[in-house]
This record gives C-alpha cells, sequence and structure tokens, in this order.
C-alpha cells in the first residue's frame, strides 16, 4: 500500500506541474526548455533509442534484404529458375513445332517408320531373336 500510495503521489505531484507549467505559464516551460537544453535536447529525441535501433537493427535487415535475399534468392534463384525453365520450354517448343506440318500424309510416313524400327529391334536385337520373341509373348 505504502509503494501504491507513492506512485499515485508522484502522479499527482507530476499532474500538478504539468498544468502549472503549460497551462498558467506557458513561457516558464520555454525558459526552462532553454536553461537545461541538453536535457531537453536527449528527452525530446528519446534518449536517441529510435536512431540507435535505426543503426543497429534497420539498417543491418534492409542491407541484407536488398543485397542478399533480393539480388541473390530473388533475381537470381527464383527467378532464373522460372526463367530458365520457360526459356527452355520455348526452344524446345520451337523444336517440335517444326515436325508438326499438318500433312497427313507425312504423319502416316512416320507412323510407318516408327513401326519399322520397332520390329527390327524386336527382331534384329543383338540379344537374339528367341528371348525377345519370348517376352513378347
Amino acid at each position: 500500500m505504502i509503494l501504491a500510495g507513492v506512485a499515485v503521489g508522484t502522479a499527482l505531484i507530476g499532474l500538478g506541474v504539468a498544468y502549472w507549467l503549460y497551462l498558467k505559464r506557458p513561457e516558464k516551460a520555454d525558459g526552462l526548455a532553454k536553461s537545461m537544453k541538453p536535457v531537453y535536447t536527449t528527452l525530446l529525441n528519446k534518449y536517441y533509442v529510435d536512431e540507435l535501433y535505426a543503426a543497429v537493427v534497420v539498417k543491418p535487415l534492409l542491407w541484407l534484404s536488398t543485397n542478399v535475399l533480393w539480388k541473390i534468392a530473388d533475381v537470381a534463384g527464383i527467378d532464373g529458375a522460372v526463367n530458365g525453365i520457360a526459356s527452355g520450354t520455348t526452344a524446345i517448343g520451337d523444336g517440335v513445332r517444326h515436325t508438326q506440318s499438318g500433312n497427313t500424309r507425312s504423319y502416316a510416313v512416320w507412323v510407318v517408320v516408327g513401326a519399322l524400327v520397332v520390329i527390327a529391334v524386336v527382331f534384329f536385337w543383338p540379344f537374339g531373336g528367341k528371348s525377345v520373341l519370348g517376352m513378347v509373348r
């Protein structure tokens, strides 16, 4: 109870001083600020905690996110992989596109050529025709 009373009393004294200093005699606050310039500046800048936090935490994280996470991980890694896959797919598509002529006779010829290759592999494979024919059945 004693500590609670001390806390309430201190708060009431602070409230009274603030009322007297800022509402009753506002010119007194300006004079007090001028006479205690270093203390006033330190308190006004909140003990420079924000500046210290910006220098120790924010700037290194900003550098890390810009130079490592963005330029290396995102641009070189993720974007490079996606763009590489897209370029590879485009190259394969360009190569395969030339096989598509729209000519049905050409497609039939390729089916016959493929069938002949399969027959040649089945009958003339170097391991002997009997074992290969046995697997086909």
